[in-house]
């Protein structure tokens, strides 16, 4: 009797054990949904980020074109522009060649270099005017000489705004020699340094213009269809990521 009464406690106790581990095995993977539903999600909206660069890049392609003409502008017209970018216009004044900036880190045809930009004095203000690039020396303190014709008046060019860079800091300083060495085109900082207050807008110079260095103006770097092409990926990563998950889970219950 007490045999069979130590046997059937046992029997209840390895059934209760199995009934237990099914349960726990059965349970939902709740860690391993919330990370894939939250890979899902960033994935998705990567994609999505990529498709709204590539309509942005479109509208300012279809902006350029429009804007494209035989007639000159004047700096005027630019400025009374909501959007001044993009716009051919000419300009007069007084070429300020003893204060040159050399916007670093500029990359043409393989080559490192700097952006010439120099500060013109206009009817309406100083309009600072971008020369184009130049190859930099050998060595970091190796600048490169800046040989401009100060007798030049005349320039026509193309409106740019420049774009504010959060992930880059300045390192010129005041007391830094001309030319100054700068890490963006921050017409705050440039202003501080010259003393003097600088319009809106940068002139990018036309590649005919006779001063100046190699003109390349490319207003939109990467095309829309790169971004499409990056939307896809992003797309087909998260399809993969999320039948991964499905069967994974599949294989989980059928274990």
């Amino acid at each position: 009797m007490n045999n069979n009464q130590t046997s059937s406690g046992s029997d209840e106790k390895s059934s209760g054990t199995l009934n237990t581990e099914t349960s726990s095995d059965q349970k939902p993977p709740y860690i391993a949904t919330f990370f894939a539903l939250i890979s899902v999600c960033i994935l998705v909206s990567l994609g999505s980020w990529q498709l709204q660069r590539a309509e942005q890049k479109e509208n300012r392609l279809a902006q350029i074109e429009q804007r494209k003409s035989d007639s000159v502008l004047t700096l005027q017209y630019v400025l009374e522009q909501e959007d001044p970018r993009d716009l051919s216009y000419q300009i007069s004044g007084d070429l300020l060649t003893e204060q040159v900036f050399l916007l670093d880190n500029r990359i043409e045809a393989g080559q490192v270099g700097f952006h010439v930009i120099v500060p013109l004095l206009t009817d309406y203000g100083v309009q600072m005017i971008n020369f184009g690039w130049i190859k930099a020396g050998q060595y970091r303190n190796d600048l490169p000489a800046i040989l401009l014709n100060p007798n030049t008046r005349e320039f026509t060019g193309t409106s740019s705004v420049p774009s504010f860079n959060p992930m880059v800091s300045e390192t010129a300083l005041a007391t830094d020699p001309w030319p100054k060495v700068v890490q963006s085109i921050d017409l705050t900082v440039m202003a501080v340094f010259l003393g003097r207050d600088l319009l809106p807008v940068v002139m990018q110079l036309d590649p005919e213009h006779p001063d100046g260095f190699t003109r390349n103006w490319k207003a939109v770097v990467m095309a829309p269809e790169k971004h499409y092409g990056y939307a896809i990926q992003w797309y087909g990563l998260a399809i993969a990521c999320l039948i991964i998950y499905i069967v994974a889970l599949r294989k989980r219950k059928s274990n």
